[in-house]
């Protein structure tokens, strides 16, 4: 019984710290980001979207990508951007597109969450040792949540080059910024996406089996990418936040 109170009180800090700065970034997130992909629609809606984005940004860059606090507040907002997304009135921007996918990619958590379920019910029913299947399944689990995590970095990344080529070179980029190349960028995207899952997944699968003390130099360059995304995206929305043109509609157009 005290060991329950002492892991509750332990984890009450951690929550209300994960609440307290979620509150405090959709307080500030209207004043923060400076467009809006909604142009024409109502400005609640326009609000909205930008609160999402900024959430989107601090969910992925600031917290860890396996808690489980922001990954539920990301899902739940996703799933209001979406349909505000399908509104007639949105345009179809590149960014529009770009943000139909960064909502989508919580299908990916929401798939980690069911894995799991799945595994825990699983325990409790037959409480046996580790099968194959139950290994492929945990090792597929995290692996998606990985997949999710790459995805969003790389959606980021796409929104923050595109705000930064309608702030600083709007003419001279205005035939590249286009809903066809949004597309076809968001789709080589999640081909990427599902290349590094099956590839990691096979690669852990086959050491596990095989027992093999050589260890793949996948997962060491997939940690790379990801460093590297991070430090690309920190670096392009800080430079759309503090950049600030004399006459713009939009930080995305």
């Amino acid at each position: 019984m005290a060991t329950v109170e002492m892991v509750s009180f332990d984890l009450e800090p951690a929550l209300r710290g994960s609440h307290q700065v979620l509150k405090s970034v959709w307080k500030l997130s209207s004043q923060c980001w400076p467009g809006s992909v909604t142009e024409g629609v109502f400005s609640s809606s326009r609000g909205w979207l930008r609160r999402f984005l900024m959430l989107k940004l601090v969910a992925v860059l600031l917290f860890p990508h396996q808690d489980d606090l922001p990954l539920l507040v990301s899902c739940v907002f996703s799933l209001r951007a979406l349909l505000l997304l399908r509104s007639p009135h949105i345009s179809t921007k590149p960014s529009t597109v770009l943000l139909v996918q960064l909502a989508r990619t919580d299908a990916l958590v929401l798939l980690h969450w069911v894995i799991r379920l799945g595994l825990t019910v699983g325990w409790w029913i037959e409480e046996a040792e580790m099968s194959p299947v139950r290994q492929t399944l945990s090792v597929l689990s995290q692996q998606v949540l990985e997949a999710h995590h790459l995805a969003s970095l790389l959606l980021l990344g796409l929104l923050g080059l595109e705000a930064m080529l309608v702030s600083r070179w709007p003419l001279q980029t205005r035939k590249f910024r286009t809903s066809q190349w949004a597309q076809l960028c968001c789709g080589l995207l999640w081909v990427l996406v599902l290349l590094e899952l099956v590839s990691l997944l096979h690669s852990k699968l086959f050491q596990d089996i095989k027992r093999q003390t050589h260890r793949s130099a996948l997962p060491l360059l997939s940690c790379c990418l990801r460093r590297m995304l991070w430090f690309m995206n920190s670096w392009l929305h800080y430079a759309v936040f503090s950049f600030k043109p004399q006459r713009r509609k939009s930080s995305f157009h």
